[in-house]
């Protein structure tokens, strides 16, 4: 189902093409459902040979807390960082290692520019909705015109709407839609990128 919004300012207007539907948007309402389904997708599509990048996330729970530990991993790369900074049962608040987006970021950005088959972000969350985060380097990924697919949740959804313009597809929370629509948005960037040689070679 496409879903029409409003344009961003953010993306330059010359890159947003709704046809090719660039974006493939899980909306979701509870967060570790929504961080387990991507993840689960991404594993399908790297173990059927899809060359990807960004993050997914996973949430380990201890013995005696009510909230818990979040790790993201780099698909690309392979390695691992905790993102939740132990602040105690009582505390309020944002959770997040604001350290660790630096590294995510760098993450995301080398996956851009080795042109990955696809580019999985697991969330764009409450710092994104407020211009920080990962905002800048899912703006790069979407002018590099990689295919993304990210999950949301249902109270930032207006805010990345607004944010990525036209062309996003809302997704069904479902394993096999979502990876059908991941594996149908890489045999198009892979169409576009043989077309592009073909024409350069022609010239």
């Amino acid at each position: 189902m496409e879903w029409p919004h409003e344009r961003a300012t953010s993306i330059p207007a010359e890159h947003a093409n709704p046809d090719l539907s660039q974006i493939g948007v899980v909306v979701y309402d509870d967060g570790l459902f929504g961080d387990a389904l991507i993840a689960q997708c991404a594993a399908g599509l790297v173990a059927s040979g899809c060359r990807l990048g960004g993050v997914v996330q996973s949430n380990a729970h201890r013995r005696g807390r009510r909230r818990c530990d979040m790790y993201v991993k780099d698909l690309l790369g392979g390695d691992e960082i905790k993102i939740s900074l132990d602040r105690g049962n009582e505390a309020r608040g944002c959770r997040l290692d604001p350290d660790a987006f630096a590294r995510i970021g760098a993450w995301v950005e080398r996956a851009a520019l080795e042109r990955v088959d696809l580019l999985i972000i697991n969330k764009f969350g409450k710092e994104e909705a407020r211009g920080r985060g990962l905002r800048p380097v899912i703006a790069e990924a979407l002018i590099a015109e990689i295919p993304l697919v990210i999950s949301v949740s249902t109270q930032n959804l207006c805010d990345f709407l607004t944010f990525v313009g036209d062309g996003a597809t809302l997704l069904r929370p479902d394993i096999e839609a979502i990876t059908a629509w991941c594996r149908n948005a890489i045999e198009r960037g892979a169409h576009h990128r043989f077309q592009a040689r073909l024409s350069s070679v022609q010239a």
